[in-house]
């Protein structure tokens, strides 16, 4: 390949990229036209809204696991809470679901994982589970 081939797809590449970013630029400034609109409407009804948008709050997108489809693992933690007879430890808890999956308990960083994913699970589930506090340590029920 000739030097003069590759200044050529190297320009195109170039181009390619300026035209990806004068989209994204346009984009941005739409997005922030619609905020504006958004917060001018806000203020129709609420004339105290907040005057600047970065004070409202975002919402992060959680990002996705390898063990769950969305909204599988508070299914499963349910479905674990509602056969048992009482409040379930964490550890019992995340027990029953691996169990349910059919995960194996073997590896100790897959278990670790799991308990990180279902303890936050539980925690963003305070409308339909409950913390107890029994004996010392944490217990999960169904409200």
């Amino acid at each position: 390949m000739g030097a003069s081939q590759i200044i050529l797809t190297l320009r195109d590449k170039r181009s390619e990229l300026a035209d990806a970013i004068n989209r994204l630029e346009r984009q941005a400034d739409q997005h922030r036209a619609d905020l504006a609109h958004i917060t001018a409407t806000m203020r129709l009804f609420d004339p105290n809204v907040a005057p600047v948008p970065e004070t409202l709050q975002t919402a992060t997108p959680r990002g996705r696991n390898d063990w769950f489809r969305p909204g599988e693992c508070r299914r499963r933690i349910h479905d674990v809470l509602r056969d048992a007879a009482g409040p379930m430890t964490t550890r019992e808890i995340v027990e029953g679901v691996m169990a349910a999956k059919k995960m194996s308990e073997d590896d100790a960083r897959t278990r670790e994982l799991i308990h990180k994913t279902v303890l936050g699970s539980l925690n963003r589930a305070s409308d339909t589970i409950e913390r107890v506090e029994a004996a010392g340590s944490v217990a999960w029920q169904v409200i």
